[in-house]
């Protein structure tokens, strides 16, 4: 059996490749669509997927990707791709006055790794960071998406998944 791609450029392609459905939903979202996180795991794929769907239906919409872009390769992946980049550290609260209004919000940010060496920025990254977003979004339909699969399922009589 062959694979449907040879390399990670077929690969991102076939991820940011919008469905009709995709296509038609996007004609009803206003501009600016501001994803935040959008440096991390799903982020640049979420982003350039949004701007290639827009492109197909012919609708003028900024997607902006927000993140503090600790890893430049993120940002400069996206402009090539049309997508706008604003760098922001959403733990700052003064950093969301660098973001524009927006009456949608795709909300990917988290801390998932790493927890047990510092438990205080992962209480601050998944607190602050929501509340910071309200706040600025307050009258915005945000939509908050996770990989959701970042232990193993376990039961509940067990304490939770270890993260080792």
């Amino acid at each position: 059996m062959t694979s449907p791609v040879s390399n990670e450029t077929e690969l991102d392609d076939l991820l940011t490749q919008p469905r009709p459905v995709l296509v038609n939903f996007i004609r009803t979202v206003e501009s600016p669509l501001v994803i935040l996180g959008a440096g991390g795991k799903m982020g640049p794929t979420l982003a350039v997927l949004a701007r290639r769907a827009a492109e197909e239906a012919g609708h003028k919409v900024r997607i902006i990707a927000a993140s503090r872009f600790s890893d430049d390769r993120a940002k400069k992946w996206l402009q090539q791709r049309g997508v706008e980049t604003c760098e922001a550290d959403l733990l700052q609260r003064e950093s969301f006055k660098k973001l524009p209004d927006s009456p949608n919000v795709i909300y990917l940010v988290g801390l998932k790794f790493g927890t047990a060496r510092n438990p205080a920025l992962t209480w601050a990254v998944n607190t602050l960071a929501p509340i910071y977003t309200v706040e600025k979004y307050k009258n915005a339909r945000i939509v908050a998406l996770s990989t959701g699969n970042v232990y193993p399922l376990v039961p509940a009589k067990s304490g939770g998944a270890a993260e080792g």
